[in-house]
């Protein structure tokens, strides 16, 4: 159960929560300071210890507090590491460095956005030269004298004296001849899509010299289109207290830029022929759109299991703008996310949704002792709130119901085996209308949840769906509220969580109940009262929403009760051409190893 939650509707058996407390998340070198050949030799003296001695005394005399803190704001700190966290630089993806700082104290912590301890300055390689001319003697395109540098950049060309010089005749007598010719130099201009031309970099073995240009002073940097191909270096600065005072630079330099890699096809959406006599053509409507989406946490996103999978696509920071982009892109009035873990909702995905409008509730798995705060997956259901309003919202989990029925099984062994950590969420959503809400006969019941993914296990997976369905039979027949129910079931359209959800209940011969050594299944009853459909059924079998090296199939549902809902639209499935472009999922167009499904509803007035 919820902490800091309230179970209602005790008297119903419901063992649906309260959303509670605890559960929910609805220039490098100090340009312009002084730096310390600037600092009046006197006020040094004054501040300096003699060799030696211990910051907390001066000649066997105890410095007060203030004369400590005076020399702590005094001495900047110095940087004990700096690396770019992103292997590959991405156009439009963010480069985070991590960077560690120790003060004279001993003291170390990593700086963050809001730390003012180090001074950041980025810079872009604009061109590069070679230290030797390689094909025997040059002269310098400046000054006639013997050169000593080439300029390598295939894109430039130098104006000089009215003569132009390509890179293959540019060659300099030192560096200050290159950065003299360099105010009178252009670049070829570039089609679209075309990616600038590398540095040549021929011989490892000889030496180079970069020129560098200041791009940028914040701790993180977007690499843009002109750096594509281009190499950036990070410089930082650490800074005392007081900003008189600079310690050691250390720089930290990027592989080179690459392009963003191409979009995802636009997906259309395709109409869904309706059951006859299914609604009253003259009845009043509205429409809603639900995608569901198991968008691969972070923590489960990893070379190991994902081998093919270039390593700067499975980074989160590259991941979680294309994962944006798209969801976005569907402009669904309901989101229902899995696999969406507890830190990245907080600091990235909920203030971006909120951005654009919509609101939501956010449920973490319950075992909290498996990592880190915060590095622990959930599940999410956010709504356009020009859309909808929340009206009520709820979580199930799953082990407090299996500790609450403990005493039904037989043996200890059906129990550990049911704590598996799952959840679902529930939310009761009420349809808007020119910005007024439409009452009881506009309200809906949206519930997302990840099923237990071990194979071995089918008892659990029915288990805990069964348990699910059940109750949201009592929470919604009741109320008369239809319902969609969505989320990564775990299961194949030939297994028995399918077979119960579509037939409302389960033949007691299907091989999957045969493999129930714990007795999980006994004395339970395989049967629910709603009038399940599943959207997508008109894919038929050719239909998958998990595509990944090593499985390819339907994981992934949006079911819906038929007696006031009906689909007239769903998202049409990727092409195969595009999901094996980069072997299989998740890969640099499509963020996650399952695939989006979506839905439009048609709601229809309540009898």
């Amino acid at each position: 159960m919820l902490r800091g939650g309230k179970q209602v509707g005790d008297k119903d058996g419901l063992l649906f929560t309260v959303a509670g407390a605890g559960g929910f998340g609805v220039g490098g070198g100090g340009a312009g300071r002084l730096g310390d050949s600037q600092v009046p030799p006197a006020y040094k003296r004054a501040t300096s210890l003699p060799l030696g001695e211990a910051p907390h005394a001066i000649g066997g005399r105890q410095l007060s507090e203030a004369a400590r803190f005076s020399m702590q704001a005094d001495s900047p700190p110095s940087v004990l590491r700096a690396e770019l966290l992103n292997s590959v630089p991405i156009e439009g993806v963010e480069i985070e460095p991590y960077v560690l700082i120790q003060f004279a104290n001993g003291q170390s912590r990593q700086v963050t956005d809001d730390d003012d301890s180090v001074l950041f300055k980025w810079c872009r390689c604009e061109y590069t030269a070679s230290s030797d001319t390689q094909d025997g003697p040059k002269t310098c395109i400046m000054t006639g004298k013997p050169a000593t540098m080439q300029c390598l950049l295939p894109d430039v060309t130098f104006e000089i004296n009215g003569h132009e010089y390509k890179h293959e005749q540019a060659y300099f007598a030192s560096d200050v001849e290159f950065n003299k010719a360099w105010q009178f130099h252009k670049r070829q201009a570039r089609m679209d899509g075309v990616e600038a031309p590398k540095p040549r970099r021929q011989d490892p073995s000889r030496d180079f010299v970069n020129v560098w240009q200041e791009i940028g002073q914040s701790r993180v940097y977007v690499p843009q289109k002109q750096d594509v191909g281009r190499i950036l270096k990070l410089e930082c600065t650490p800074i005392s207290q007081n900003g008189l005072y600079t310690g050691k630079s250390v720089c930290v330099e990027s592989s080179e830029v690459m392009p963003a890699p191409p979009l995802a096809p636009v997906r259309q959406m395709i109409e869904v022929p309706g059951p006859p006599n299914s609604f009253d053509p003259r009845g009043p409507k509205a429409t809603f759109k639900v995608m569901s989406y198991n968008t691969l946490a972070d923590i489960y996103a990893t070379p190991q299991v994902y081998p093919y999978t270039p390593a700067w696509a499975l980074a989160w920071n590259f991941r979680k703008r294309n994962l944006l982009r798209e969801i976005l892109s569907y402009k669904a009035d309901v989101l229902a996310l899995q696999e969406v873990q507890a830190d990245h909702y907080k600091e990235f995905l909920e203030p971006e949704f909120r951005a654009a409008g919509y609101d939501g509730v956010y449920k973490q798995k319950t075992r909290e002792s498996m990592g880190q705060d915060g590095k622990m997956d959930g599940c999410a259901i956010l709504y356009r709130k020009s859309k909808f309003a929340l009206i009520e919202k709820h979580a199930l989990e799953f082990n407090h119901v299996a500790m609450s029925r403990a005493k039904q099984f037989k043996s200890d062994k059906a129990l550990q085996c049911l704590l598996k950590d799952n959840v679902a969420l529930v939310l009761v959503l009420e349809m808007c209308h020119n910005g007024q809400q439409m009452g009881a006969s506009g309200r809906i019941c949206v519930a997302t949840t990840h099923i237990y993914q071990n194979q071995g296990f089918p008892n659990v997976k029915i288990w805990q769906v069964m348990t699910l369905v059940q109750e949201l039979q009592k929470f919604t027949v009741p109320r008369q509220l239809p319902l969609v129910l969505t989320g990564d079931l775990n299961s194949q359209q030939d297994s028995a969580v399918y077979e119960f959800l579509q037939r409302n209940g389960v033949s007691a011969n299907h091989g999957e109940l045969q493999d129930d050594l714990q007795g999980i299944l006994e004395n339970v009853e395989l049967r629910h009262g709603l009038s399940l459909r599943d959207s997508h059924a008109m894919m038929g079998k050719d239909f998958y929403s998990n595509f990944t090296g090593g499985f390819v199939g339907v994981l992934d549902y949006l079911w819906h009760t038929a007696e006031r809902l009906r689909v007239t639209r769903i998202l049409q499935q990727i092409d195969h051409d595009t999901l094996t472009a980069f072997t299989a999922l998740p890969s640099p167009q499509y963020s996650s190893d399952h695939i989006a499904l979506m839905a439009e509803f048609e709601l229809s007035a309540a009898r």
